[in-house]
């Protein structure tokens, strides 16, 4: 037999395998540093299964192609990896507790500026409450000198007129005397007594009662801006001869039915408006009346809209209900009919409330009406938009209700765009 050459020798695996078996029967645990596997010295680190391996291990079929590298080199170049890696993790934790230190101090902050706000609101509405008390009893005491002013003229004018009542009695009865007494007694100076009867004039012209102070009650303006709708017209249920712009919150009334379809043409051409009668359909809408609904239904909570006059002629706003559409004259707006309305022009503003002798109220520059509508007060008030100036309320109990509004011929109106409180 000839020795065979290094180079020549290859790993016998069943050998390998038997030894291992061998070895795992033997008593007692792994020594440390040694392979639990191959009882072998834990010389090598495997990068790809990270862990150390032994010199058998690296030639198994296991690690073929795994990256090795001696234990001791491996075993510094980790450790100086975990000494950065702690240095990194110990310069992210102390920006982690400074950020958390300003977290804390910004809360506290935080917290001292909720009670200061609290305090600070707490007083401001304190000194509003006790602003708005004073208010309403300046206005209930000057509504109370107004009520006693008004009061003693009305009886000075009621004493002045039973004293001429008095006088005319007495002297109804002096003449009718005369008048049957004989002959002779009649004669006697009967031109005094003709004098007399003639000089007797009443002069007395009866003065209509109004209220004189119109109490304006503080921000209100602000409180009904919080309750703005958008409202835009329903162009289905116009009449034929109102135009319309597109957004819907332009309205205006056409001169007349002989010259209709030339201006709403030619308005809808120039102005970008639309003719209701184009888009809809003869139905369920005004015939006699030149009125629209809104399009919007309210059946709870609390609406204010307003609406602009920019030309002076008379409109009129409020709600209605929905079956008020066949009415064929405009002294059935009233209330008893479903209309809620208020109709104002440069000569004042008046409520429709369907009783001919409602006197007008003379508003200066009232261009802009607000509508608040209030189903929990079961409502419906108007306001100048200017300063929140209080022009008439309605009791009403409906529990559905649209936007109404009516056009004298050649009015236009504009619904504002919501700006928000």
């Amino acid at each position: 037999r000839q020795p065979s050459p290094f180079s020549s020798l290859r790993p016998n695996w069943a050998l390998a395998r038997l030894i291992e078996r061998t070895r795992r029967q033997r008593q007692g645990p792994v020594p440390p540093g040694q392979c639990s596997r191959h009882w072998e010295a834990l010389r090598l680190f495997c990068e790809d299964d990270q862990r150390p391996v032994c010199l058998v291990c690296r030639e198994s079929q296991e690690h073929q192609g795994h990256t090795m590298a001696p234990i001791d080199e491996a075993s510094c170049s980790y450790r100086e990896k975990l000494l950065k890696a702690q240095c990194s993790l110990k310069d992210k934790m102390k920006k982690a507790m400074y950020f958390q230190d300003i977290e804390v101090k910004n809360a506290t902050a935080w917290k001292e500026k909720m009670k200061n706000q609290r305090v600070r609101l707490s007083a401001d509405f304190a000194k509003l409450h006790l602003f708005l008390e004073e208010e309403e009893q300046l206005f209930l005491q000057r509504l109370s000198e107004e009520e006693e002013e008004t009061t003693k003229k009305q009886n000075e004018n009621t004493l002045k007129l039973h004293q001429k009542i008095t006088s005319l009695k007495q002297l109804i009865s002096e003449v009718r005397e005369k008048s049957e007494s004989s002959t002779l007694e009649l004669l006697q100076n009967p031109k005094d007594l003709l004098t007399r009867s003639e000089n007797q004039d009443v002069d007395y012209s009866p003065e209509v009662l109004m209220v004189k102070n119109v109490c304006q009650i503080p921000m209100m303006k602000e409180m009904l801006k919080r309750l703005q709708v958008a409202v835009s017209v329903a162009e289905g249920t116009a009449h034929p001869k109102l135009v319309f712009s597109q957004d819907g919150r332009f309205v205006k009334n056409g001169a007349s039915a002989s010259s209709w379809p030339l201006i709403s043409s030619a308005w809808s051409y120039f102005s970008g408006w639309r003719n209701s009668q184009k888009n809809a359909p003869f139905v369920d809408r005004f015939q006699h009346l030149p009125c629209v609904l809104g399009k919007n239904i309210f059946t709870s909570g609390k609406h204010y809209w307003e609406v602009e006059s920019r030309d002076g002629l008379e409109i009129a706003v409020g709600v209605c209900r929905e079956d008020v559409m066949g009415l064929v004259d405009a002294s059935e707006m009233c209330p008893h009919r479903g209309i809620w309305a208020l109709s104002w022009g440069s000569a004042g503003c008046q409520p429709l409330t369907g009783s001919p002798g409602s006197p007008t109220k003379q508003e200066p520059a009232l261009h802009r009406v607000g509508v608040f509508l209030d189903f929990g007060a079961r409502d419906i008030s108007f306001y100048s938009a200017v300063d929140g100036a209080h022009l008439h309320t309605f009791s009403c109990p409906v529990s559905r209700l649209r936007p109404f509004f009516w056009l004298s011929p050649l009015a236009s109106l504009v619904i504002p765009a919501v700006t928000g409180g």
